[in-house]
């Protein structure tokens, strides 16, 4: 194939040189491959939710509460199972476990924003069947009835999603009882790795709705927002929305429908494209959530969904023992502030002090005890100055190998850490020990961490960069006195020991 270079009449033929072309080129084949990465939906629609009258009104009983919900001041991350059942095909590939660790590092980073994240449980279960692969929606009672797990999300990939003539990426359901509820999302193969579909469903998990509302026909949420909190979504912090389809939104994402509100006023819809409740087909554009979105998905977390739980542990307390001795990692942490042991309380996987106020420039000391084979990294900061690590520096032991226990003081030149000057949110700021298997990149995590341009705290960096690497607080356990925890290290491969402490 010859490639021609396209005649540009404003360019002279002494400026058309090599380096020019070469230019040129890479512009082209950069664009050409962008082009080829955007994510349009053709054939289906993104979500095939629906809400029943049970539903609705069960939802609709918590407008009030909602309303009068506050996020609580100190969150530890709240983990949550996923039980993933891959249907396989004997004539087409299934999805694999590092696509779908791939899409829950991508779910994961938008709901590390109210500390959640999705914990898939690593025994994955494997379903050979052709018909469910190319699944129908009348078949769910038929493949789920065997296969569901209690008091987790069940997650089930299959090659395709129809329901009659209709195709869709994916569809869940939303809670109607707290203690009866359907805990199942499907999601077609090639909706995996588009990194809306998951989140898309879950946000409905959780109680979200389509930012263009419940009804079929056009929403009557008005484009001023008076009537934002009965109609549309029911959020006043979307924009109201028609609709979208491919018409009606061009390639750089903006709204081009002609589209006017039924207030009467002519006035003309300006929807949020980018959020990943609408049901815009170029999925390429989809990229967050709003605060109120937020909101009521932290609400639905802690007060609908509170049942989801972590299985008993598939190992026998024999294999246990067997697997702390190969694969354990066990420590101790304590901040001494001015010389005096800080006092702590632990909230799920996080330890907090909830007694003391430590004003800038209190000096302090992180005293750390470690049992067995592995690495020891101590890390600090809040979301106003970013991350830095405290441990080790130049000089300092890294790897310890687990002979005898292991005590040491950080800094390790026996000078005093101090407080700084910059708080975060609320005064919060944190220290984390990070109890390895293996080496770690430090310097590198520290600077992808600290590049993320979300207004996010320590821990919610930590999570967005290393995350799946991160033992969950199911496979620790927390001893009742002061700050010591033992994990087993198998999928995952890293212990955290998350303190928060605040300022005045």
């Amino acid at each position: 194939m010859k490639l021609q270079v396209p005649y540009l009449p404003f360019i002279t033929k002494s400026f058309f040189s090599l380096p020019f072309i070469v230019v040129y080129l890479l512009l082209l084949f950069t664009n050409f491959s962008h082009a080829q990465d955007q994510k349009i939906l053709k054939g289906k629609q993104i979500s095939g939710t629906t809400i029943n009258d049970e539903q609705l009104t069960f939802l609709m009983s918590h407008q009030e509460a909602l309303k009068e919900f506050e996020k609580p001041a100190s969150l530890s991350m709240m983990e949550i199972p996923v039980k993933v059942h891959i249907v396989k095909s004997t004539t087409s590939n299934s999805a694999s476990i590092e696509e779908i660790k791939e899409a829950f590092a991508k779910l994961n980073k938008y709901f590390v924003q109210i500390y959640v994240q999705f914990v898939p449980l690593g025994d994955f279960n494997y379903i050979s069947n052709d018909k469910y692969f190319d699944f129908n929606k009348e078949d769910e009672n038929a493949l789920c009835g065997s296969n569901d797990s209690k008091n987790v999300i069940n997650l089930y990939i299959v090659g395709s999603i129809s329901d009659g003539p209709l195709k869709f990426c994916g569809y869940t359901y939303y809670p109607e009882d707290l203690e009866k509820n359907t805990d199942r999302i499907f999601l077609a193969n090639e909706c995996l790795s588009d990194g809306v579909s998951l989140a898309r469903q879950m946000g409905h998990y959780f109680t979200l709705f389509s930012t263009s509302g419940l009804n079929v026909s056009e929403t009557q949420e008005w484009v001023n927002g008076e009537n934002c909190a009965t109609e549309g979504d029911l959020i006043c912090d979307t924009p109201a929305d028609p609709g979208l389809e491919l018409s009606s939104v061009d390639d750089r994402c903006g709204y081009i429908g002609k589209k006017q509100d039924q207030s009467g006023r002519k006035r003309f819809y300006k929807p949020d494209t980018k959020n990943l409740m609408s049901d815009n087909p170029r999925l390429y554009c989809c990229d967050h959530f709003t605060e109120q979105q937020y909101q009521k998905m932290l609400y639905a977390a802690i007060n609908l969904r509170n049942y989801l739980t972590f299985p008993k542990s598939q190992y026998s307390k024999r294999q246990l023992k067997v697997l702390a001795a190969e694969k354990g990692l066990s420590g101790q942490v304590s901040v001494f502030m001015q010389g005096t042991e800080m006092p702590v309380v632990r909230n799920g996987n996080m330890y907090i002090n909830e007694k003391e106020l430590y004003p800038t420039n209190t000096t302090y000391n992180i005293a750390v005890v470690n049992n067995q084979k592995g690495y020891i990294y101590v890390i600090e900061g809040d979301a106003e100055r970013g991350i830095y690590l405290q441990y080790p520096k130049k000089g300092d032991k890294v790897f310890f190998k687990g002979e005898t226990t292991a005590e040491f003081i950080v800094p390790s030149n026996l000078e005093r850490l101090k407080v700084d000057e910059l708080k975060g949110k609320d005064g919060k700021n944190h220290i984390v020990v990070l109890f390895s298997k293996k080496q770690l990149r430090i310097e590198q995590l520290i600077d992808e961490m600290n590049s993320i341009e979300e207004y996010l705290d320590v821990v919610q960096r930590i999570y967005t960069v290393i995350g799946t690497d991160l033992i969950p607080s199911k496979n620790l356990v927390y001893q009742k006195n002061g700050i010591q925890v033992q994990g087993i290290a198998t999928d995952q491969q890293i212990m955290p020991v998350i303190i928060e402490y605040k300022q005045p």
